[in-house]
């Protein structure tokens, strides 16, 4: 399945998982600031699984990101952003080159791991991030896979 897929389908299930989690718990806020974070979360976790292939789209993008937040932080003489990119570039690394294609980054405990750190903005970015983590496990015809 290409990212053009796992992009359509992640974000139509995200949005029917807003909608109905708007509608029957009152969660996702209607605010320009949710909106445009819940729509970076199903981005990312649509093509979340996909950072174990070396040429994949997420893994240029994790690339180019880390690469300019290393940029920004020598040129700013600041640490925080020298260790995030160099932290996110490691971590891309690690699941792009010591990871097989749909390994364990392509199971359903890597997408709940992945998704710890959305819970600083609430319970409920955390589960649409594993939402749409498993949106593409399911395209790629992994629906039980653990671990």
């Amino acid at each position: 399945m290409d990212y053009q897929h796992h992009l359509l389908t992640g974000f139509l299930v995200g949005i029917v998982f807003i909608m109905l989690t708007h509608s029957f718990l009152g969660w996702f806020e209607v605010s320009l600031f949710s909106f445009l974070l819940f729509s970076f979360v199903i981005f990312i976790y649509s093509l979340l699984p996909d950072l174990d292939h070396p040429l994949s789209n997420i893994t240029w993008l994790f690339i180019f990101v880390s690469l300019s937040i290393l940029i920004l932080g020598v040129s700013l003489k600041e640490d925080f952003y020298f260790y995030s990119g160099t932290g996110i570039l490691l971590f891309t690394f690690i699941c792009s080159k010591l990871f097989k294609h749909r390994g364990f980054i392509h199971s359903i405990f890597a997408g709940l791991i992945f998704s710890i750190p959305l819970y600083h903005f609430g319970i409920e970015f955390s589960l649409l991030g594993v939402v749409c983590y498993y949106s593409h496990l399911a395209l790629d015809g992994l629906y039980f896979k653990v671990f």
